[in-house]
């Protein structure tokens, strides 16, 4: 809990000791109601409740846990708590919220890139200072989130041509091997890091 008295869902506790805060109060309901309407206006309308929802809970996190006079990192991460919302989000959207996430300094995650994201971030923090590198952290995270949105339409095809699961499964499964692959170019920069410094002791 913070000094205004207003608690996060989750932290994630870096190397230095700094926080990271974790929001998952996700507002769904204009979403679920866009997809539950018919009538091509009403749609129309859910869907643009919706974005107007997800920018003001974008505001309150970096309002609200942003907050680096008391140990936090200065960006946040909003839990995305469906695929099929975050592909939306990503993909569908107008008014690209990712871009406005972004400026906010807060990343957007979803059942399969929260754990990613963690990873890339706890990892780069072992060598580097935020105050510095926070621009080079999320240029590296936006990259495996296009890769991840790359893995999502690989799983969406599978689900959809079951006649040819074959190649599009070899298409999914050569897509996870190319964002494995990214993470560990990330995090072998780190590791190199410290093979230079024991040489040079």
């Amino acid at each position: 809990m913070f000094s205004s008295g207003e608690k996060v869902d989750a932290v994630f506790y870096l190397p230095d000791k700094k926080i990271l805060p974790i929001d998952s109060k996700f507002p769904s309901d204009n979403f679920s109601k866009y997809l539950e309407t018919q009538e091509e206006l009403e749609r129309k309308q859910f869907m643009k409740l919706f974005l107007s929802d997800v920018k003001k809970r974008i505001d309150e996190i970096a309002s609200k846990y942003i907050l680096p006079s008391e140990n936090t990192v200065d960006y946040a991460i909003m839990y995305v708590p469906a695929e099929a919302i975050y592909y939306e989000m990503i993909n569908n959207m107008s008014g690209d919220i990712l871009k406005y996430a972004w400026n906010k300094k807060i990343i957007i995650t979803s059942p399969n890139t929260l754990f990613l994201t963690l990873r890339v971030i706890e990892h780069w923090f072992k060598d580097t200072k935020l105050s510095k590198e926070t621009h080079l952290i999320l240029n590296k995270i936006r990259k495996i989130y296009e890769d991840s949105v790359k893995l999502k339409e690989g799983f969406d095809k599978l689900g959809k041509h079951l006649s040819n699961a074959s190649s599009a499964y070899e298409s999914v499964v050569k897509r996870v091997d190319l964002l494995n692959s990214k993470i560990d170019k990330v995090l072998g920069i780190s590791e190199e890091g410290d093979e230079v410094n024991k040489l040079n002791e």
